[in-house]
């Protein structure tokens, strides 16, 4: 994994972790464990709107964050425009989502 991370150092990233968290930021570094450090890191909460003022997003800035390689589930670099084509669109479709459940281990 760590061989894949390095082209997209210093490149904005989207992270889902294991909890469910959707954290977008800037690739600062890693390691072999696949912990990542995020400069200018941001978290995305989606929730429905109860009335027609509230907000279906919600940008919660994290500054530098550490993200133990334990809680990562999934890495990816962001398409140009993807998050401005959700906003021009109003979400069109997030009501019928469901969210995403956090990973857990089997107890046995």
């Amino acid at each position: 994994m760590a061989t894949a991370l390095k082209e997209w150092k210093d490149n904005e990233v989207f992270v889902i972790t294991c909890d469910g968290r959707y954290i977008q930021g800037t690739l600062a570094g890693y390691d072999q464990l696949q912990n990542l450090v995020l400069k200018e890191a941001q978290e995305r909460v989606y929730q429905l709107p109860k009335s027609d003022d509230e907000d279906t997003l919600e940008m919660v800035p994290l500054g530098l964050y550490l993200i133990r390689g334990d809680n990562v589930a999934i890495v990816s670099d962001i398409r140009e425009g993807v998050f401005e084509q959700q906003a021009n669109s109003n979400f069109e479709g997030f009501e019928n989502a469901e969210g995403i459940h956090p990973v857990v281990q089997a107890k046995f």
